[in-house]
């Protein structure tokens, strides 16, 4: 792991962002103060208090200890927006386990990718869910991963040859507590979440209590975020955004999240409504979807919302001008960060010009600083490489030292991968990406992992995966592909039909498709991207003109 040096470690304990306390902790100190207040709500379970919360906790802590599961085993949650992900995050919590988040997203490439890179020990997944059979998905590909043992199922009504229904689960534990085992500490690894990097290989992000901790530390108080504000997440809680910003939140604080299962803007502003949930972090895809709602009339005047962070793709200016205009009793502010770490907002004294135009400035505790080719640091308003370093910044890429290798600098600093600029009063503006990462509804996803999957087909000689704007999503897949000859005649179902036979994930597949005599090329036999790119869009617009 990579650690942060003395000095920086022993200021972010003195300045409060590093707590040294663990997450079971904030349940606990939640728990004594008020018990009975609500903890969780979601749209498929009774809610629930923190008591009620503790104790299930604690029961399947114990049912987990004795299905074998420790300290330092590895353990995937790959649920809905469900109450059981802080459940079962906590359960791993008391027993040293590490909590491997992922979103339901994922299909038969996505889970193995993580299986083979994090030698999971345990899973627990939705039997089915919106007709998709994850027993069935990982049935199929569990003769690979021996080291899965434990295979658990939440809201099916039998068990699985193989699985354990969490229903039996609990009334199989040998007890209402685990036995004690070997402490950790709030420094050591205890949550893994994945990112897609250039290569599409999956990245395991590495993070203690007290860098996931520093998230919420570094944020709440820029806000005012208290124990009595609610908390509303449609954000999937796979992805480190609803995750950290949604349910990890709401315990730091001691208040009641409000989880919406699958997104819908009209259910959404509904439930907001209704809990006056103070808070939430949303894409820039589902702020639009919400604005955009035909029931938002009905609901914008019951909503007590006093900040959206919106995030996890470009925000476009007219979005957020949109947001002020319809909200103009609520904070939209752009949220910059990454799985790695969490970098900037815009607080509450914002200039008005400022929170549309810029990415805001650093959360508590976070530096950030752009460098030129040379690793020298750029002057105020200079475009060049961002880098970042705080207490939140994670540990490392699980066994990837290759990886932190590249990606780290001396005293802490990390390579973020953006090309951003500062200006004098130390607001961020991000202007690019120095990699190929489509963003499409604020999922990354890789260029050459696309790319290396459909490129295997007979019938395809050349290809390559570009983006194209969209309104909504922000970005979606085009693919280019040059046939092996005339005679193949390639639709956009066929590409798409490669895409799943290789397992993808559906945010994943093309839908776009240019065929093309061949593909730009540099001197060195390199794609022109740019190029490629500004073709495919003449194309779309000439279609769209109705001109071929």
């Amino acid at each position: 792991m990579n650690q942060q040096p003395p000095k920086l470690c022993d200021s972010y304990r003195a300045q409060g962002y590093w707590t040294d306390r663990l997450l079971t902790d904030f349940l606990e100190s939640a728990v004594e103060r008020s018990p009975n207040k609500i903890a969780v709500v979601d749209e498929r379970f009774d809610p629930i208090s923190y008591a009620n919360l503790a104790k299930e906790i604690s029961r399947l802590a114990a049912a987990l200890q004795a299905h074998g599961i420790g300290r330092g085993d590895k353990f995937i949650i790959a649920l809905p927006n469900w109450q059981h992900v802080t459940i079962f995050m906590l359960a791993l919590g008391y027993l040293g386990a590490v909590s491997v988040h992922m979103p339901i997203a994922g299909r038969e490439h996505e889970f193995g990718g993580v299986l083979k890179v994090s030698n999971a020990k345990g899973i627990v997944v939705a039997g089915e869910f919106r007709g998709f059979s994850f027993v069935e998905m990982i049935d199929g590909i569990v003769d690979d991963f021996p080291s899965l043992t434990t295979r658990i199922t939440v809201g099916s009504n039998q068990d699985d040859p193989g699985w354990t229904g969490y229903d039996r689960l609990l009334a199989e534990a040998p007890s209402d507590a685990p036995q004690a085992g070997e402490p950790v500490t709030p420094s050591d690894l205890m949550f893994l979440l994945f990112t897609s990097g250039s290569s599409g290989e999956p990245k395991g992000v590495m993070h203690s209590s007290n860098t996931l901790t520093a998230m919420n530390a570094g944020v709440a108080p820029i806000y005012d975020l208290g124990p009595d504000d609610v908390i509303f997440t449609a954000a999937p809680l796979g992805f480190s955004g609803g995750l950290v910003h949604g349910v990890r939140l709401a315990l730091f604080l001691g208040s009641t999240v409000v989880l919406l299962e699958s997104w819908d803007a009209d259910r959404a502003l509904e439930l907001m409504a209704r809990e006056k949930a103070a808070y939430c972090i949303l894409t820039p895809t589902l702020l639009r979807d919400l604005l955009d709602s035909t029931v938002f009339p009905k609901y914008a005047d019951q909503l007590a919302l006093r900040v959206i962070l919106c995030g996890g793709a470009y925000v476009p200016e007219d979005l957020l001008r949109l947001a002020r205009k319809k909200l103009p009793a609520t904070l939209t502010s752009v949220i910059w960060g990454m799985t790695e770490g969490i970098g900037s907002g815009c607080p509450p004294d914002t200039p008005k010009e400022k929170l549309v135009t810029t990415d805001g400035r650093p959360f508590l505790g976070t530096q950030l600083k752009v460098l030129r080719e040379d690793d020298t640091e750029a002057p105020p308003g200079e475009e060049g490489a961002l880098v970042m370093r705080g207490p939140q910044r994670f540990l490392g890429y699980f066994n990837r030292p290759d990886l932190d290798q590249e990606m780290f600098l001396e005293d802490g600093w990390f390579r973020t991968g953006d090309i951003a600029s500062l200006d004098e009063e130390g607001y961020l503006k991000i202007t690019g990406r120095q990699k190929e990462i489509i963003i499409r509804g604020g999922a990354n996803i890789s260029v050459a992992e696309i790319e290396a999957k459909l490129i295997g087909d007979p019938r395809i000689e050349q290809l390559a995966i570009v983006d194209v704007p969209d309104e909504r999503l922000g970005e979606r897949l085009c693919a280019c592909v040059v046939p092996k000859n005339a005679d193949v005649k390639l639709t956009l179902d066929d590409i798409t039909e490669i895409a799943s036979r290789q397992g993808l994930a559906k945010y994943k597949w093309p839908e776009y498709l240019e065929i093309m005599d061949a593909l730009p090329l540099s001197p060195a036999g390199k794609i022109k991207r740019p190029a490629l790119k500004e073709f495919v869009l003449s194309r779309i617009e000439s279609r769209d003109a109705g001109h071929g």
